[in-house]
């Protein structure tokens, strides 16, 4: 399998932390000077702790619209690979942000190009675009299809976390709140060919770690035995306990690239998720992996893109020059679930 080519688009209204910290003062008129002001302070101090500076969203007032970025990243790879839409044999959608809970999304983007491809979803929160590459990998392998387009629209800020999240109830909702205020939007396309090269993938999943990062439907409870971590922030708002995901994260990952890597050394580039920066490197260099060697650029910049943040690091690494044909690539993202993956390959 080959990565044709990779686009990734994102929206103009750019979030500061400063403006992370007037989002939380303006929603939060009810509380008091002195817990708004302490609430603020450890708000800025996670934030300065975990690599946090910038993200951006949509821009409802000039009218932007999701399918504006999904629609330029897709014709953006057609544009750059040369293969044509009607080569397309199949179509991935991947990640949380998506407009319909039926039929499958890539039907409408499929649709939206004039493409008669076979077309389903994936949804396995910020692992998603992973498993996505992993099933192409084995249908291009098999040579079940030869052009696979991955479609991928992470605009969850509305509808996840805005402005509900940013209203302070309880100084310790911050555990569970935080993460809200990392989240950044992105569109990405990924269009794959059938190639020699070969692709590994490793994983470590913890499902008794499910409910520590969850977006409920409104009748969670009918499917899954309750916890005390499910549902605090409403139906169909984000609560993530991000520090021990983090810590979680650490352990695993550790556990994962030792026993699968041959050689630190030898990949040129490792891609983590980009829900931190700090604590990606922090770990990957008590590893002994070289700090120039991972790319956590992303997090700094955009914030959290959920599943559109491996895409994004490789689009922003490639356009820096920091990654070229040939070199050997390492992703090592960690995802709700919890899931922790290694994938090895050769761009």
């Amino acid at each position: 399998m080959k990565i044709q080519s990779i686009a990734v688009k994102i929206p103009s209204k750019k979030v500061t932390n400063q403006t992370i910290m007037d989002m939380i003062e303006e929603h939060s008129p009810k509380v008091s000077k002195v817990i708004l002001k302490a609430y603020q302070r450890m708000v800025m101090h996670m934030l300065k702790k975990s690599g946090a500076r910038d993200r951006y969203i949509r821009d409802l007032d000039k009218g932007e619209k999701s399918s504006d970025f999904i629609r330029a990243a897709i014709q953006e790879v057609f544009d750059d690979s040369g293969v044509k839409k009607d080569e397309i044999d199949l179509v991935i959608y991947c990640g949380i942000g998506k407009g319909f809970i039926e039929p499958a999304n890539a039907y409408f983007y499929a649709k939206m190009f004039g493409m008669e491809a076979s077309c389903f979803d994936i949804t396995d929160a910020c692992m998603s675009w992973i498993r996505a590459l992993e099933i192409s990998y084995q249908f291009l392998k098999t040579g079940r299809y030869r052009n696979i387009l991955i479609v991928n629209g992470e605009f969850n800020a509305y509808e996840h976390g805005y402005p509900e999240l940013f209203e302070i109830k309880d100084i310790k909702q911050i555990k569970h709140t935080f993460p809200t205020y990392t989240i950044g939007e992105a569109a990405s396309a990924t269009l794959l060919t059938a190639s020699d090269d070969i692709w590994s993938f490793d994983y470590i999943s913890k499902p008794q770690l499910a409910d520590l990062c969850t977006i409920p439907h409104e009748n969670y409870k009918d499917f899954v035995d309750d916890s005390v971590r499910l549902g605090l922030s409403g139906p169909n708002k984000f609560v993530s306990f991000g520090q021990e995901m983090i810590n979680h994260a650490t352990i695993y990952l550790q556990e994962l690239v030792k026993s699968v890597v041959p050689s630190y050394n030898h990949p040129d580039i490792y891609f983590p998720h980009a829900a931190t920066s700090t604590a990606y490197l922090l770990g990957g260099v008590d590893l002994g992996i070289e700090r120039d060697k991972m790319y956590a650029e992303v997090f700094p910049a955009y914030g959290n893109l959920v599943s559109a943040s491996v895409p994004a690091g490789i689009r922003r690494a490639l356009d820096e020059n920091r990654m070229k044909r040939g070199d050997s690539v390492i992703l090592f993202p960690a995802s709700a679930g919890m899931v922790f993956s290694v994938v090895q390959f050769k761009y």
